[in-house]
């Protein structure tokens, strides 16, 4: 596999995940920008809320 093929496999990767879990970082971003927890906490906290998703489907 070249270079581009990963950067297109990774491009369309996102995309689908933005797609299905737009709420979920939607949130992610709004909670970077105004909370106060550290940022490492928000993206566990986002990681595994998109995990648990993912084995709901």
């Amino acid at each position: 596999m070249t270079r581009t093929d990963l950067e297109i496999n990774q491009e369309g990767m996102w995309r689908t995940l933005v797609f299905e879990q737009q709420t979920t970082l939607t949130l992610a971003v709004e909670m970077l920008l105004r909370c106060h927890l550290s940022p490492e906490q928000i993206l566990t906290k986002t990681a595994m809320a998109l995990e648990g998703s993912h084995h709901d489907s």
